[in-house]
């Protein structure tokens, strides 16, 4: 494969990943964007998607597999939604593992405190959702079930203990994966081509290997420019948060390869502009809120009622504007 060739450093930047910068561990805030949102979401579950064996390989999951019920939605009424559930099968005669499983997968862009307990919970409602029951609906046996945390952040589950422990009451166990200690050479071996869009926070990157990273993205994307401009998307919007630069001070005028569409700036926003964004965006959602609540209302009401209470509002506008 022909890489391109490293831009010519400025004489102020001899170093693009400098030790200061490559440690900085900074929590990776909530962007509060939808398509940044969105562009994390897709992009997790795509390399499950595209890519089974591989995304398994990550997993620790060795041999031949076969995905064999996508997407294993909880099926009892629950407030809990499982980000990646499949039912997992090896060949038969298998000595890895000789029963279906389900693989339940959670991505985590930074650790929360309550991640034990919320995989327990996860274990307990996809096993009672999906456990064999006969005809009269008694539970005749639970699924084994192999559940994985998947953190994406640098530092982040480092203390996760991967158990949750109530004495008497529940033992659960989970395994979690840092992605940012593996490399891009150990995604391109397991062929997980939406994960090098995560190439920033990978272990040991440097120039020339986000520039590669970049040429994988466009090569796997083809001719596909929604996917092309959303894997961009998440390279340049992890390069910003991890590196406090414009990834186009590295891959010159990158903003061009990415589609003219509303989300081709937000990876560009500062916290403080992502702020006022939602802000203005939750003042927006409100008011239009409250204009179809009083549309419903004056539906309910007699005609006379509703010009009275036209009226009263637009005497009360008369005020204010006043």
């Amino acid at each position: 494969m022909k890489k391109t060739q490293n831009p010519p450093e400025k004489p102020q930047q001899n170093v693009l990943f400098s030790q200061p910068e490559a440690e900085q561990t900074e929590k990776l805030s909530e962007n509060p964007l939808e398509a940044v949102k969105n562009a994390f979401d897709i992009t997790c579950k795509q390399a499950f998607l595209q890519n089974p064996e591989g995304a398994l390989r990550l997993m620790g999951i060795p041999g031949k597999v076969t995905l064999i019920e996508k997407n294993v939605e909880l099926q009892r009424t629950s407030d809990l939604k499982v980000d990646l559930a499949f039912w997992v099968e090896y060949p038969v005669g298998s000595k890895e593992y000789p029963d279906k499983f389900l693989l339940h997968i959670e991505f985590q862009r930074q650790a929360q405190k309550n991640m034990p307990l919320r995989m327990a919970e996860y274990n307990m409602e996809l096993a009672l959702a999906n456990a064999e029951r006969d005809k009269k609906g008694r539970i005749l046996n639970y699924p084994k079930i192999r559940s994985y945390v998947l953190y994406f952040w640098p530092k982040e589950g480092k203390d996760d203990p991967e158990n949750c422990s109530i004495e008497q009451v529940i033992e659960v166990r989970y395994r979690k994966i840092l992605l940012y200690e593996k490399t891009l050479a150990d995604l391109k071996q397991m062929a997980l081509w939406e994960y090098m869009a995560f190439a920033p926070i990978l272990k040991g990157m440097d120039e020339q290997q986000l520039n590669e990273a970049k040429e994988l993205l466009e090569q796997y994307a083809g001719k596909d420019d929604k996917k092309r401009s959303r894997l961009l998307l998440t390279l340049a919007f992890y390069f910003k948060r991890k590196y406090k630069r414009n990834i186009n001070e590295i891959i010159p005028n990158f903003d061009t390869m990415i589609s003219k569409t509303a989300e081709t700036g937000y990876y560009a926003l500062t916290p403080e502009e992502a702020r006022k964004e939602r802000e203005d965006g939750m003042a927006e959602g409100m008011a239009e809120g409250m204009a179809k609540g009083i549309q419903k209302v004056l539906a309910m009401l007699s005609e006379a009622q509703r010009e009275k209470i036209k009226q009263r509002l637009g005497e009360e506008n008369g005020k204010f504007k006043s």
